[in-house]
């Protein structure tokens, strides 16, 4: 299923499609192992809200995915989505120093999760993890996600002005 692009970015600032600004400032952290369909909205509904994801908890490699804490982020997401709300999922490694593979399984795990919410427009997109290689991150994404965004606190990666300071 393909969306179309609900949102884009110039000068690592965020846009609604129609050009209206997107405030990432004071966006409300979640965290994904936390969520499911019932789970209480926030009340800020201006900004989008920051939904974290541990590699250890989404798993560490395609042998152990957590599908389970995927169905109930998917089923949050999905509220969401009827509510006109938005998300961006932040990927947290847990640990530096990942090893070339370690980080191939983190981006590989974070891939896995970006296909189990592909439906849901209510993703923004997704936040490149420090422990990730960014061109690898957003090209492995980029490959069945084209309208998703790309977040990041981390100056040198936010060299690339398509990519929203978070």
């Amino acid at each position: 299923m393909k969306l179309e692009p609900l949102f884009t970015s110039k000068d690592n600032s965020l846009f609604a499609i129609d050009g209206t600004a997107v405030s990432t400032e004071n966006c409300t952290p979640l965290n994904a192992k936390d969520l499911t369909a019932s789970s209480q909205l926030p009340a800020d509904n201006k900004s989008p809200l920051l939904v974290s994801i541990f590699w250890e908890e989404i798993g560490l490699d395609e042998t152990s995915y957590n599908e389970e804490l995927l169905a109930n982020l998917r089923d949050y997401l999905k509220v969401l989505d009827e509510e006109n709300r938005f998300a961006i999922i932040v990927p947290e490694a847990g640990k530096s120093g990942l090893t070339a593979a370690q980080k191939d399984n983190f981006t590989a795990s974070c891939k896995h999760c970006a296909r189990r919410i592909k439906d849901c427009k209510s993703v923004i997109g997704f936040a490149i993890p420090e422990e990730a290689d960014a061109a690898t991150f957003m090209e492995e994404l980029s490959q069945k996600h084209a309208h998703y965004i790309y977040f990041s606190k981390n100056a040198s990666v936010l060299e690339n002005s398509s990519i929203v300071k978070i």
